[in-house]
């Protein structure tokens, strides 16, 4: 789905509340999902200002966050091919940090680099 101004997004965020809470430090870890997880998540397309130039700035196609049908958490992620075997990496994210342009911007330039170095393994809550 592509979303082309802020009211698009934010309504995104007011239609699908997330059905159950995290704890606040889980919002700034990231974690491993298997691939069927992450093809499962649906996906919104950022296709208006700021984002489009942080996926510039960030040699993206374009700035996508993902929504869990099971609990409607929003998140961010990639997936990395760095020298291993394909690894699916999410944080979550509320509409705050998707509207923080700086935020994003730190979460996804050099490959994700910022997200992969969040990695924490013992995060293990419902997607």
């Amino acid at each position: 789905m592509i979303l082309n101004c802020k009211q698009e997004l934010e309504k995104v965020f007011e239609d699908n509340s997330c059905h159950t809470e995290l704890n606040e430090e889980s919002y700034s870890k990231s974690r491993y999902i298997d691939q069927n997880l992450f093809d499962n998540l649906i996906k919104y397309e950022l296709n208006f200002e700021p984002y489009i130039e942080i996926a510039k700035h960030c040699s993206m196609q374009c700035i996508e966050i993902m929504r869990s049908t099971k609990t409607n958490r929003f998140y961010i992620g990639f997936v990395n091919l760095g020298g291993h075997g394909a690894r699916w990496e999410v944080r979550p994210v509320r509409l705050g940090e998707v509207e923080n342009s700086n935020y994003l911007k730190k979460m996804l330039e050099n490959y994700g680099q910022a997200l992969d170095w969040g990695i924490d393994l013992k995060e293990n809550y419902d997607i």
